[in-house]
């Protein structure tokens, strides 16, 4: 699978752009922003459908369970990355538990968590389909 198209879903403009930008400096260039989670899920309904969503776990019009649940009934295939502020590993297995493909913590040092975010979507991506 290759990472050809991604959605980054968050209200903070500064937090978008840099991960925008470094998703681009390492050659993911397709990348859409979003400041909410309903113009995300309306372009998921316009028949766009991305390979990964990295989405803030408060989107200001919905909670990250009500968008990762509307993202899996749009689009079931869908990597959902839950990239957020909020340190509660208690948040991040529920998300798990309900279809989240990873949740990591926003520190103060942004650049290594979107460091960290971007090595996982590239192991998330090398990950060999699995067939029955």
């Amino acid at each position: 699978m290759k990472a050809d198209l991604l959605f980054v879903v968050d209200k903070n403009s500064i937090h978008r752009n840099l991960i925008k930008y470094h998703l681009n400096i390492n050659k993911f260039s397709g990348v859409q922003v979003f400041q909410s989670g309903n113009e995300c899920l309306y372009r998921l309904q316009k028949n766009v459908t991305p390979d990964f969503i990295i989405a803030d776990f408060d989107l200001g019009d919905c909670t990250g369970f009500e968008f990762l649940k509307k993202v899996k009934n749009a689009a079931p295939q869908v990597h959902v990355i839950f990239f957020t502020t909020i340190d509660d590993p208690i948040l991040a297995v529920k998300l798990l538990e309900a279809g989240a493909s990873d949740y990591l913590v926003k520190t103060s040092k942004i650049d290594f968590g979107i460091s960290e975010l971007i090595k996982n979507i590239k192991f998330i991506v090398r990950e060999p389909a699995i067939s029955d």
